[in-house]
């Protein structure tokens, strides 16, 4: 399963963007993407837009 869209790396980018205090790497043909927060705190998903979700949760975003 890959990420959603034409680019991985575009969703990734944007993923950054939105979370500037979050180290996020990716390896959409695998599928594991990753957010990290200090020593502590490590979010996995199998997508981009779960990823994405579970940050937005984390952060108290509801949109």
């Amino acid at each position: 399963m890959k990420a959603p869209g034409p680019d991985p790396a575009a969703y990734l980018a944007a993923l950054r963007a939105e979370f500037p205090e979050w180290g996020i790497v990716a390896d959409p043909e695998r599928p594991i993407w990753m957010a990290v927060r200090g020593r502590t705190l490590l979010v996995r998903a199998s997508d981009g837009p779960v990823l994405r979700r579970r940050l937005r949760e984390l952060s108290g975003r509801r949109r």
